[in-house]
């Protein structure tokens, strides 16, 4: 269904994959390639500056030091999306429950989302997210799943991702007109579509089905419509629905996309990747977080010249922000939730060379 990656999450994170060391609050990970990873991999050495390695280890201290006491990750924002973001972005960076320095953080951040999955599967309901914080926490226990060694645990994560996939699937079937069909808006009974939800919607379905859940076949097909027809023509510019503005935000959110579903080929995404080089997403960009991580993975995935350039503006971009206590600021956008969210993105966008997550997998 979705694109095929080389290496699943399982293998990416086996004990036997992760350094020996566990990292401290002085050490950042290593940006060396995990065994079993591809000889390319070696390449994210040369992407990641000492310093680069020293901000995300600083990133993740900062977000361990805003979690609650039941696990949650939040300052202030939506908590379950937000504490799956701050979830993400440590097992991106190499961390995992119950091992390493931010073992207990992990561990405890990824219960919680585990209690916050009610029995209808609806998750965005909790926190008021909506389907992007369903597709988040989706991606987040998808992830997670690959490195959980407690068979009780891991039992209990698929059923929840079970549920989760559900109402994702069911909510792509809700009846709407032909340039809203496909796609996903920002309630699961949603008559509109909306290209960043579906960009995450797609995330978290992939994610899901790599970890063994299944998805349906057509979901695919049906999510490239929407996001082919989001690009307007000739100009490799995307809109969050046909007819609708072009933006860096959404132009991020659909090559990404396309190259999810398997569509990086495509004259929508083709046009689209030098968009994403010469329009980087700033701090005054709509959700400038979101946009900068969506436009780093798509322009991993297509590599070459695209990788390179958005790679060189968007560490550059995002070192200069980051802040003496390890965060990163909020942006000014009135659609950013605060700094811990902020954090959470900036820091699983630095990740991206360390090649943990299977999305970074070609």
């Amino acid at each position: 269904m979705f694109a095929a990656v080389a290496l699943v999450a399982a293998l990416l994170y086996a004990p036997s994959a992760r350094s020996a060391e566990p990292a401290t609050a002085q050490s950042a990970p290593t940006s060396q390639p995990a065994s079993g990873q591809s000889a390319s991999s070696s390449a994210s050495a040369r992407e990641m500056s000492a310093d680069m390695d020293e901000a995300v280890s600083r990133g993740l201290s900062f977000l361990a030091k805003n979690q609650n006491g039941d696990g949650s990750i939040d300052g202030g924002a939506p908590t379950v999306a937000t504490t799956g973001l701050a979830v993400l972005a440590m097992l991106a960076s190499g961390q995992a429950p119950d091992e390493g320095r931010l073992g207990v953080t992990v561990r405890t951040a990824v219960d919680f989302l585990l209690r916050q999955v009610p029995d209808d599967g609806y998750v965005g309901k909790v926190d008021g997210s909506g389907m992007r914080g369903q597709a988040i926490v989706t991606l987040a226990l998808a992830q997670a799943s690959g490195v959980e060694t407690d068979q009780t645990r891991l039992k209990r994560t698929r059923a929840a991702l079970g549920r989760l996939v559900d109402v994702i699937q069911r909510a792509q079937d809700v009846t709407k007109d032909t340039a809203n069909s496909g796609g996903w808006g920002i309630e699961p009974n949603s008559t509109d579509s909306d290209l960043s939800v579906t960009a995450w919607c797609v995330l978290g379905l992939r994610a899901a089905e790599n970890a063994g859940i299944a998805v349906d076949k057509i979901r695919a097909d049906r999510a490239a419509g929407f996001v082919m027809a989001c690009c307007q023509a000739g100009q490799g510019e995307f809109a969050s629905r046909p007819g609708a503005d072009a933006s860096a935000s959404m132009t991020a959110a659909g090559v990404l996309a396309l190259s999810l579903l398997d569509r990086a080929q495509s004259d929508a995404a083709t046009a689209g990747a030098p968009y994403l080089v010469d329009h980087p997403a700033t701090q005054t960009t709509d959700t400038p977080y979101d946009a900068m991580y969506m436009a780093t993975i798509a322009a991993y995935r297509c590599g070459g010249a695209t990788w390179s350039e958005l790679w060189s503006k968007t560490s550059t971009r995002l070192m200069a922000l980051h802040d003496k206590d390890g965060g990163w600021p909020a942006g000014t956008s009135s659609q950013n939730p605060g700094r811990v969210y902020a954090t959470a993105m900036a820091t699983l966008t630095l990740s991206t060379p360390y090649r943990l997550l299977p999305a970074y997998q070609k």
